[in-house]
C-alpha cells in the first residue's frame, strides 16, 4: 500500500526499516502513553514490525512526507472489527512538536471513511495525554467517556491506567462527513 494523504504518505512498513522504527519506538518520550515498553535494541522493532505485519486483523503503516517518502516519521496503527476501526498514531518527537498528529490524523480518517465498511473510528489515550486528547478533539473525535484501568501503560508502571475515549461516527462527526473530492482516493484497496 503506498496513499497520499494530503501532505502525507502512507505506506507498507517492511522489516528493513526496523532502524526507522526503533528511532521512533526507542524514544521514551514518543512511547510514553504506548502501550508497550521503550525498545532498547533494534531486535525489538523488528519483532514488533512482524507482529503486526503477521497479524490480520491489524494494518500498521508507515507515515511519511510527500517530500521525503523514504524518511518515517511517525506510524499509523488500526484495528478493524466489524464496522469499526480502532486507531493508534504515533510520531516522532520533531514532527510532533510540527503539529503533524493534527495534520495527518483529519486526512486519515477521511480516508479510511472511503471503505464503505467502515462507520465508525475510534481510539483511546492515556486520561493525563493532553496533546494527544487535543489532536482526537480537533480533528473532530468526540470523547465518550472514561475507562477505569483500561489499559497497561508500561513505561509509566505495571498497573492499568484509565482512558478516555473518542470516536467519529460517519456521517455525524465534522471530518467524518462524505469525504471531500480532493482527498478521496479512487476506489480504496481492502484495508486488511
Amino acid at each position: 500500500m503506498n496513499t497520499e494523504l494530503g501532505r502525507f504518505v502512507i505506506r507498507d512498513i517492511s522489516p528493513w526499516e526496523a532502524p526507522r522504527v526503533f528511532r521512533l519506538t526507542g524514544d521514551p518520550q514518543v512511547t510514553r502513553h504506548m502501550g508497550f515498553r521503550t525498545h532498547e535494541t533494534e531486535a525489538e522493532a523488528v519483532e514488533l514490525i512482524a507482529r503486526y505485519n503477521s497479524n490480520p486483523t491489524v494494518k500498521w503503516l508507515g507515515i511519511a512526507s510527500k517530500d521525503t517518502p523514504g524518511e518515517l516519521l511517525g506510524i499509523v496503527g488500526f484495528e478493524v472489527q466489524r464496522h469499526a476501526a480502532t486507531l493508534t498514531i504515533m510520531f516522532s518527537r520533531d514532527w510532533r512538536a510540527r503539529g503533524a498528529g493534527r495534520a495527518f490524523s483529519a486526512p486519515f480518517v477521511e480516508w479510511i471513511f472511503t471503505h464503505p465498511q467502515i462507520w465508525r473510528v475510534w481510539a483511546y489515550c492515556h486520561v493525563d495525554n493532553l496533546p494527544v486528547q487535543r489532536v482526537l478533539e480537533r480533528m473532530g473525535a468526540e470523547r465518550e467517556g472514561r475507562l477505569r484501568r483500561f489499559e497497561i501503560f508500561p513505561n509509566l508502571g505495571p498497573e492499568p491506567q484509565d482512558v478516555y475515549v473518542y470516536a467519529i461516527v460517519k456521517g455525524q462527526n465534522a471530518v467524518a462527513k462524505e469525504p471531500s473530492p480532493e482527498n478521496i482516493v479512487p476506489k480504496p484497496e481492502p484495508l486488511l
